[in-house]
């Protein structure tokens, strides 16, 4: 057993709206929950005072230029996704990363809706809270990265049912991020925690990506064995064979390379 099935998260856009696109598996054209697109983006605010801001007509970082229009925030311009383009639009129900959403007037200042959900902007790092947030969600349009535009992972705990910091009934799982992908491995792995809408795979399931497992499960690639759907299990101070994994599920074993988010090490039970 060497490591997970599934190793990078890309956000995919389509104009006007958001649709998540987990490890280049495209879903068709469905906005992250199953369901189909729901609407165009909302209708862009003239911004009048946008002087001070480093893009115009609006920044999605500093949150500048809409400060003329009352209840307007600082967004991505849904008709102009491959230039990066912003604009401002409403913010009706000042969603966070905890709201699933269809149209980005859902979601606060700082987030648009990317992939079903609010997601939050980041530059950096230290933007996403948690240990498990890393700001290394590239959203896309046209198969192509949106430029100067970056998203937080989620924090959550990958051996849970269930996370405050998801979206209700959505599933926390473990990703990485390999900013250069060499073979073999250059030792750059970053390993980070996300909220994708729950699967259906059950214990012991084939399964192509996290997302076609259910909560507290990922996709691992098993010798012999193939992608199964398996329990995450922490192990205790680094120790996978002191971890525990749910009745019939096998032992918590570790990986080849540690999976470790922040100070908890993680391992899969088979």
């Amino acid at each position: 057993m060497r490591s997970f099935a599934v190793f990078l998260i890309a956000l995919a856009m389509t104009a006007g709206c958001a649709r998540a696109t987990i490890a280049g598996n495209d879903d068709g054209g469905l906005d992250g929950t199953g369901q189909p697109d729901a609407t165009d983006a909302a209708p862009s605010i003239d911004a009048i005072d946008a002087s001070a801001c480093a893009t115009a007509p609006c920044d999605i970082y500093a949150q500048c230029g809409c400060e003329a229009t009352p209840g307007a925030v600082c967004d991505l311009d849904g008709t102009m996704l491959a230039a990066g383009a912003t604009a401002c639009r409403q913010d009706l129900l000042h969603g966070d990363e905890t709201l699933a959403c269809t149209r980005d007037t859902s979601c606060a200042a700082r987030h648009g809706c990317i992939g079903g959900r609010c997601r939050r902007y980041c530059m950096t790092d230290d933007d996403c809270p948690g240990e498990g947030g890393l700001c290394a969600i590239h959203p896309t349009f046209n198969s192509q990265q949106i430029p100067g535009v970056t998203n937080c992972s989620t924090d959550c705990v990958p051996t849970q049912a269930t996370n405050p910091s998801c979206p209700p009934a959505w599933a926390c799982h473990i990703f990485v991020d390999d900013p250069t992908p060499t073979v073999p491995d250059n030792g750059d792995d970053r390993f980070m925690s996300d909220c994708t809408a729950p699967g259906a795979g059950a214990v012991g399931a084939a399964c192509t990506n996290n997302g076609s497992c259910a909560a507290g499960l990922d996709c691992i690639s098993l010798n012999p064995g193939g992608n199964q759907c398996r329990p995450n299990c922490l192990c205790p101070g680094g120790n996978c064979a002191a971890g525990a994994c749910p009745g019939g599920s096998g032992s918590c074993r570790g990986f080849t390379d540690p999976v470790v988010i922040g100070a908890a090490t993680y391992g899969t039970c088979f």
